[in-house]
Order: C-alpha cells, then sequence, then structure tokens
C-alpha cells in the first residue's frame, strides 16, 4: 500500500492519522526537502522566499529522512540539519500514540558529508542544547577522522555526546530490521568524502540528496532499486551567477537520463530559486507529468 501524507494533513486529521500510522511497516518520513539553507532562505525575499515566510505550508527545512517504526520502537534518521529540533518534534507527532520512549526519539544518525545542511545539526545534541548521551553517529572513516579533529565535534565526542561509528564503503551494515550500504559520490570534496545510502528493507531505497554529476555507476544503482531520493537542487543551469561554485545536475538533465527508468524517483533538496516549487509552474507540471515526484516536508513513504 502506498501512503503519504503532509504536516498539515496531520493536524487536521488528528486521531485518525496516528490510528493509522501504526498499522504500517517501516516508513521513511521526509524530515526536510529543502537544500542546506532551507526556504525561505536566510536574506531573500524572492517569490518563492516571500510565500513561505507567508504560508508555512510552503516552508522546506534542511535536507533530512527519518526510516522508523513506531511498532519495533525505532528511529533512524540520515543527515542531522539545521533544523534539527523541528524535525525531532515532526518525529515525535507522528510516534506521539507509540512513543519511541526518549528524550529524542533517534536511535542513529547516518551522514552523507560535511556541508552545512547535512551536519550542522550535531551541535544542537551537545551541552548547549539537549546535553545527549552517545549518540551513535554512522558515517565513513574519513568522516570520523573530522569530527575527531575539528570543534564542536571534537568536544562533543569527548564529552560522550556523540559516538562515530566508521562503516567501510560499500559494505552492508544491518541494523534492526533493515541494512543500509553506501557508495561513493562526486561532491566538492573539501573536508571528507561524500556517500549516498541504499536502504535495504522490504523495498530498496537510495538516498542521494548531493551530487556534482551524474556517473554510470550511480545511475546503474538507482535503475536497480525500488524508490530513488535524488538531487533536485536546481531545475536549470542558470539560476543563480555562481552556478560554476555549486554544480548540481539540473532537474531537466536528470529527467532526460532517467526517462526510461521503473524505479520511483521523488526528487528532493531543493534550492529556493528552484521553479517546481511554485505549485502553478510549467516546471512543476511536466516534472509530474513526465512521471516523477516532488518530495516535500512531512511526505511518508511506506518501505
Amino acid at each position: 500500500m502506498k501512503f503519504s501524507l503532509d504536516l498539515l494533513s496531520i493536524n487536521l486529521m488528528g486521531n485518525f492519522f496516528i490510528e493509522l500510522f501504526v498499522e504500517l511497516d517501516m516508513q521513511l518520513v521526509i524530515l526536510g526537502s529543502g537544500q542546506d539553507a532551507g526556504v525561505p532562505q536566510i536574506g531573500c525575499y524572492c517569490e518563492n522566499c516571500v510565500k513561505s515566510r507567508e504560508d508555512k505550508a510552503f516552508r522546506r527545512l534542511g535536507p533530512s529522512i527519518a526510516l522508523m517504526d513506531s511498532k519495533k520502537k525505532f528511529c533512524y534518521i540520515f543527515d542531522a540539519s539545521p533544523d534539527l529540533k523541528e524535525q525531532v518534534d515532526t518525529i515525535n507527532k507522528i510516534a506521539q500514540k507509540e512513543s519511541l520512549a526518549k528524550s529524542i526519539p533517534i536511535d542513529g544518525i547516518f551522514l552523507t558529508h560535511t556541508h552545512f545542511g547535512h551536519i550542522a545539526g550535531l551541535w544542537s545534541l551537545g551541552k548547549e542544547c539537549i546535553n545527549i548521551k552517545k549518540m551513535i553517529i554512522h558515517c565513513t572513516h574519513k568522516m570520523k577522522q573530522f569530527l575527531d579533529s575539528y570543534h564542536p565535534f571534537k568536544h562533543m565526542i569527548e564529552q560522550e555526546n556523540i559516538t562515530p561509528v566508521p562503516f567501510e564503503i560499500g559494505t552492508k551494515q544491518h541494523y534492526n530490521e533493515f541494512s543500509v550500504s553506501s557508495f561513493e559520490v562526486p561532491h566538492r570534496n573539501e573536508y571528507v568524502d561524500t556517500v549516498g545510502f541504499i536502504i535495504h528493507a522490504k523495498k530498496t531505497v537510495v538516498y542521494l540528496p548531493d551530487l556534482d554529476y551524474w556517473t554510470e555507476e550511480i545511475l546503474a544503482i538507482i535503475e536497480e532499486a525500488d524508490i530513488a531520493l535524488i538531487d533536485a537542487t536546481f531545475y536549470t543551469k542558470d539560476e543563480i551567477p555562481r552556478m560554476a561554485n555549486v554544480p548540481h545536475p539540473p532537474m531537466i538533465e536528470t529527467m532526460e537520463r532517467l526517462k526510461n527508468t521503473t524505479t520511483e524517483i521523488y526528487f528532493t533538496h531543493f534550492n529556493h530559486t528552484n521553479k517546481t516549487l511554485d505549485e502553478t509552474s510549467k516546471e512543476r507540471k511536466e516534472t509530474l507529468e513526465k512521471g516523477f515526484k516532488l518530495a516535500y516536508d512531512g511526505l511518508i513513504i511506506e518501505i
């Protein structure tokens, strides 16, 4: 059964939604579908940012997803966005009937890379905020070296707020009722490497919020999956003046490359300039007509 609802629906449907949700199996929850800075973006008053300030339903938090099962009482998130506080509230709203019985309902965090939108939320786990103890951070060996070496993460490790547990890229790690493997991704690796994740449950899901360009190897990984959540930072190559400094494959290129795929594609990681954010735009209409889907905050996908 396919099932998805946004956060507005949660508020409108109340207890009925919670009753229905806990009958489902494992779920992916889109905690944030925006690019690192989210929508609205700080200091920007473009049409999309203004609209999102006026109507919270149009907001896009920083990039993150949750893999959770309220019955079995586990929840893992992928990427720690700057909006982690609000995203924890989202998890709690979903799981409120059968509480995960934790002050912060997360069993572990998987990191793709060190860019702001994917790691800044870790700081919220430190003594200035919740002062969590021994949160497991699943990451590459290079990411562990980075966390071990630099403030504030080095201090958080010393204070036992976080515990990095490295994995070998390409190997499959087993957790609860699912497993996770990873693959290398080309993406401006200024500090450490970048990975995408493959979640192996009843369905196979690829999580790939960031990359610089497509490779045949990565396209093959997507083709083998049931569902893929992929980079939609920009719709075209000319949305911002400094595109050369922040390369991402535009959606129009991605759709052409994947036009014959049987994988269920969800675009995510939208920059505030992306025209598909406008529900009346021709770009959004054309994307949906081609069979691609647009992720949004609060979307729930049964896997």
